[in-house]
């Protein structure tokens, strides 16, 4: 790329929050080079405009730089391809450091890594910034605990639910030796401070476009399932941070709407992967796809259907659902552990009537529960935590953050596609148990329904991708 203009001997750019160039001296082109380090085309832009949708309110380029009067700010993500444009035009690099070194914390980390942890972990710490990309049950909490200790520098770990807050706690105070008060919670109406070890929900961080003025304060911030920092509230959290490290953890991060870049730009580049595949053989178990292809459902022949349509007719199709709830039921006498996803509350209720009179330990998750019923909930499931229990839910509560390690068998109950989906609902099942000998995902095939066909020839590939294995002849027709 031919940038014009006069270039200046020498910048002196401020590292904080962002980074800080002055503009001052800047030729034009140097200037938009530099902002274009922080702009990317919006897939969603050019997906609407193929399908000849409306895209006003879609910007073919999303820019994460901002313009202020005398200087230009990039996230902090974009140092390393900013000290490269630089160099290429001889442009000396000063640079004043200015990001929140915090507060120094003593504390040691009671646990063992595995060889790959370790791995993964030593990969982060050779970087001020970075994300670490692994699927679920990799044991991403127990290694931000060892960074914690590694790095000594007070932390605010963000995360996205309460639930997830609660775990964290929990987590951090087992592996750090602290009692769980020690550990500050910022979210479903907590604001207890310590200024040292605190984890918060990030929509508490962030109120009305005011971003919360203690994320100052730390001088280490890990994000939890990084791949929500794309959104502009989140995103704004992480541009008001000064911390000298950010760690993104995140088991998907390729976003559906392929705005993942704005985690990268906010968190840094991936430092380590943890593949699938390699993750499943590691696995003292067994992954197996078991498909039933069945012709429950009559799909109108004429028309296109939407999938809000679709996910209707499967859900009300009474033999379908019968056909499921006694393979749960059978599974449950078997010894095993189902979890039972769905699309839709109401199909929630359809399915409990059928299986809990068969079973009675049954849960059923989903949003709205309340604190009351869901502490209850956790009590249940701490009862019968090495026994066989159903557990029933929405695949958007239970998509991140639950944790049930006696579960072993996964019912999708509504069809999806996205790959990303596919890891969170089967991650659930790959957590660590003595009982586990293989887990199973039952995956039903409805028949005359071209769009489903689509939707299970993307599975299949995301099956695949996970280490799992599916039958090798064609399945009964049922």
């Amino acid at each position: 790329e031919n940038i014009s203009g006069k270039h200046p001997s020498s910048v002196e750019i401020v590292l904080g929050n962002q980074i800080y160039i002055p503009k001052a001296n800047l030729s034009p082109s140097l200037r938009n080079a530099i902002l274009r380090l922080a702009a990317f085309q919006n897939p969603e832009f050019y997906k609407a405009q193929a399908m000849r949708m409306p895209v006003f309110n879609k910007p073919r380029i999303i820019a994460c730089a901002e313009e202020f009067p005398e200087h230009i700010g990039l996230p902090r993500g974009c140092a390393d391809e900013l000290a490269a444009l630089l160099k290429s035009l001889s442009v000396e690099v000063q640079v004043s450091d200015q990001r929140a070194t915090g507060t120094t914390l003593d504390v040691s980390f009671y646990g063992t890594l595995r060889s790959e942890q370790l791995l993964a972990g030593k990969a982060l710490l050779k970087h001020d910034i970075g994300v670490l990309s692994a699927p679920t049950a990799f044991g991403k909490t127990v290694l931000a605990a060892w960074l914690i200790a590694q790095r000594k520098t007070n932390v605010l770990v963000v995360v996205h639910r309460c639930q997830l807050m609660e775990q964290w706690v929990a987590r951090l105070s087992a592996f750090l030796g602290l009692d769980q008060n020690a550990i500050g919670q910022i979210g479903g109406g907590k604001r207890k401070v310590s200024g040292e070890i605190d984890v918060a929900v990030i929509q508490s961080l962030n109120r009305k476009g005011m971003v919360d003025d203690l994320v100052a304060d730390y001088g280490y911030v890990i994000v939890d399932e990084c791949h929500h920092i794309s959104a502009k509230s989140f995103e704004d959290v992480l541009k008001a941070c000064p911390a000298r490290f950010v760690t993104g953890l995140s088991a998907t991060l390729v976003r559906r709407d392929g705005h993942q870049p704005i985690v990268f730009m906010q968190c840094g580049a991936i430092r380590y992967t943890a593949h699938d595949k390699k993750q499943a053989r590691n696995r003292p178990f067994d992954h197996n796809v078991v498909v039933r292809r069945c012709s429950d459902v009559e799909f109108p022949a004429e028309e296109e259907l939407s999938i809000t349509e679709i996910y209707r007719l499967l859900m009300v199709s009474k033999p379908r659902n019968l056909r499921m709830a006694k393979e749960v039921v059978e599974a449950f006498k078997q010894g095993r552990c189902p979890l039972v996803l769905t699309e839709r509350t109401h199909h929630l209720e359809i399915l409990r009537e059928l299986i809990e009179p068969e079973v009675g330990r049954l849960v059923v998750l989903k949003g709205g529960l309340g604190k009351k019923k869901l502490e209850e909930t956790a009590a249940k499931l701490g009862e019968w935590k090495d026994l066989p229990h159903v557990v029933l839910a929405t695949g958007r509560y239970l998509g991140e953050g639950f944790d049930d390690p006696r579960l072993d068998t996964l019912f999708l109950a509504m069809p999806v596609s996205w790959r990303g989906i596919l890891s969170q609902y089967a991650g659930r099942l790959h957590r660590l148990h003595e009982s586990k000998s293989e887990v199973r995902v039952y995956d039903y095939v409805d028949q005359g329904c071209p769009m489903l066909s689509r939707m299970f020839q993307r599975r299949t590939k995301g099956y695949e991708a996970l280490g799992y294995t599916l039958p090798m002849e064609g399945p009964t027709l049922l």
